[in-house]
C-alpha cells in the first residue's frame, strides 16, 4: 500500500508508526508545512511543501508587524496557510497514494482534501481532538468545515483524562494510539543509579507545562527521600528563554542546584539516554491534547505519573504502570509521587508493568487494524 501523510511538521514521535510502514513492506510519502529544529529522519525524510506566495507575504507581517508580541502568533499559519496548490498535485499524482491521512482541520487540509478527491485517493483526518468529549459543535461554520475535510478521523486521544462519565461518542472517529516500541526491559535497567530516585520531566519552557510546579514538588518531597530531577525542555524563542531564566534562578536561589538539571534542546538520542537513567517520568502539564511520553516512559520500564488534563493520560493504568493527578494540583501530584517513591521495590513493580503494557498494547498492528477498519467502512459508505 502507498500511504501519503501531510502534517504541519514532522513530529519524532511518528518514528514507530514509519517503522511499522516501512517494515510490512508499504511506501511512505510524508508532506509537511515546515521543517521543525528537532526532528529524526531515520524513517522518512519529509517532503517539505511550505505555503502559497501570497500567504507567506501576509504570515511575515502578521508574525512580525500586527502581532509581534504575542508568543503564539506564528500558530496562525497552522489553521490558516494554504499550499503551493499547483506543487501540491504535482507530487500527489507522481505518487499515487491509496490513501492520504491529514493532520487536522484547517485550510492546507481543505486544500489537500479537494485535490485528493479530484484523483479518488481516499482520505483520513488525523488530529488529537478525543473520541469520547462532552459535546460537539455542530454550527453551520463547523458543518461546512467537516464538509471539506475527511469525514473519517483517527487519533490517538480516546478521551481527556480518564472518565467517561456524561461523554458521548464521535462516531466517525477511531482511536488509533501512539506507538511505542519497547526500548529497556526490567532486566537491563539499572534502577536508583547514585542510590537515589531518578525523576525525569519534559516539556517546553512554558507556563502551561507546570514545570515550577514540579520543581516544587521535589523540593519538597526532598526533604524525606533522596531525589534528582532532569529536566528536558525545548528553548526555541524568547518567551521560553524569560521562562527558562526565572525557573533556573529560583533553584539557584533556593539551593536546589544538587537536586534539578535543566537541559535544553536535547535530540531524540540524548532524550532516550535521560529515559534510560530515570526512575519515574512525570509529565505536570496542563491544556496536554496529547502526549507520546507517557509511553515513551514506560517503554523504558518506569511508572509515569501524569496530570488529568492530558489526552493520554488514560494510557496509564491506574496503580499498577503509574498514576493521574489532578490538574494543576501540587498537593495531589505530591502524594501520587510519594506512593511510588515510599516503596522502591514496588517502584521496580509498576516499571515491570509499564513495559509488559507498551508491549502489549502500543504495537503497529493496533494501529494498522484501526486504518484498515477506516478504509472498510469508507468502501461501504461509497457502495451505498
Amino acid at each position: 500500500m502507498r500511504v501519503l501523510y501531510m502534517s504541519h511538521r514532522y513530529h519524532t514521535n511518528q518514528n514507530t508508526i514509519m517503522k511499522g510502514w516501512k517494515e510490512n513492506g508499504h511506501e511512505i510519502c510524508f508532506i509537511s508545512q515546515y521543517e521543525g529544529k528537532i526532528e529524526d529522519y531515520t524513517w522518512v525524510k519529509p517532503v517539505v511543501m511550505g505555503y502559497g506566495a501570497l500567504f507567506r507575504l501576509i504570515d511575515k507581517f502578521y508574525v512580525n508587524v500586527l502581532f509581534r508580541k504575542r508568543p503564539f502568533a506564528m500558530d496562525m499559519r497552522l489553521k490558516c496557510g494554504w499550499p503551493p496548490i499547483l506543487k501540491m498535485a504535482k507530487k500527489i499524482r507522481e505518487f499515487q497514494p491509496d490513501v492520504a491521512i491529514l493532520r487536522e482541520r484547517s485550510i492546507y487540509c481543505i486544500c489537500m482534501n479537494a485535490i485528493c478527491r479530484h484523483y479518488g485517493i481516499p482520505t483520513i483526518l488525523y488530529n488529537l481532538s478525543p473520541v469520547w468529549d462532552y459535546h460537539f459543535k455542530d454550527d453551520l461554520p463547523h458543518r461546512i468545515v467537516r464538509r471539506l475535510t475527511p469525514r473519517f478521523r483517527m487519533t490517538p486521544t480516546d478521551v481527556i483524562g480518564t472518565s467517561y462519565e456524561g461523554k458521548v461518542k464521535d462516531k466517525d472517529s477511531y482511536w488509533a494510539p501512539f506507538l511505542m516500541e519497547p526500548q529497556m526491559s526490567p532486566e537491563e535497567k539499572v534502577y536508583f543509579r547514585n542510590d537515589r530516585i531518578n525523576i525525569f520531566c519534559i516539556g517546553k519552557y512554558q507556563e502551561r507545562k507546570n514545570l515550577w510546579m514540579m520543581v516544587r514538588a521535589v523540593e519538597k518531597l526532598g526533604e524525606k527521600y533522596p531525589l534528582h530531577l532532569t529536566i528536558a525542555g525545548e528553548l526555541s524563542n524568547h518567551f521560553h528563554q524569560e521562562y527558562y531564566d526565572k525557573i533556573t534562578a529560583y533553584v539557584k536561589e533556593h539551593g536546589l542546584d544538587d537536586r534539578v538539571t535543566f537541559y535544553c534542546n536535547l535530540n531524540k538520542t540524548r532524550v532516550m539516554e535521560e529515559y534510560g537513567k530515570a526512575d519515574l517520568y512525570v509529565i505536570p502539564s496542563t491544556g496536554e491534547p496529547a502526549s507520546i511520553t507517557v509511553i515513551e516512559g514506560m517503554a523504558f520500564s518506569i511508572p509515569v505519573i501524569s496530570g488529568s488534563d492530558n489526552g493520554t493520560a488514560n494510557y496509564i493504568v491506574e496503580g499498577k504502570t503509574g498514576y493521574v493527578f489532578r490538574d494543576c494540583d501540587q498537593k495531589d501530584l505530591e502524594e501520587k509521587m510519594e506512593r511510588i517513591l515510599c516503596d522502591r521495590e514496588n517502584l521496580k513493580k509498576m516499571g515491570e508493568a509499564a513495559y509488559k503494557h507498551v508491549k502489549e498494547n502500543f504495537q503497529f498492528d493496533r494501529y494498522y487494524g484501526v486504518v484498515e477498519e477506516i478504509r472498510k467502512r469508507q468502501k461501504e459508505v461509497q457502495g451505498r
